[in-house]
């Protein structure tokens, strides 16, 4: 064999669920109100990080949630928004 094994040890997955809810109200001739509701991670689903690669008597332990970026919370949240088109 050439080199090592590898990807002996698998993480939980990924899973989220987004939803999103639009309602347009015409205003006057091609000029509308749009209402839009989003929600995220709507669910409230945790995204657990990869286990530790050690196999020693901590082998594979979870420590903490996976990090996607800056600025991206891992709770549920929602945002409203309303869209002036003319």
């Amino acid at each position: 064999m050439l080199g090592g094994e590898q990807d002996i040890l698998y993480g939980p997955g990924y899973y989220r669920v987004n939803m999103s809810l639009f309602k347009s109200f015409p205003i006057w001739r091609e000029q509308y109100l749009q209402f839009r509701a989003d929600g995220f991670n709507v669910l409230n689903h945790p995204t657990l990080g990869a286990p530790n690669g050690s196999l020693n008597n901590n082998g594979g332990q979870i420590t903490g949630p996976q990090f996607f970026q800056n600025n991206t919370p891992d709770s549920r949240f929602f945002q409203l928004s309303l869209k002036y088109a003319f």
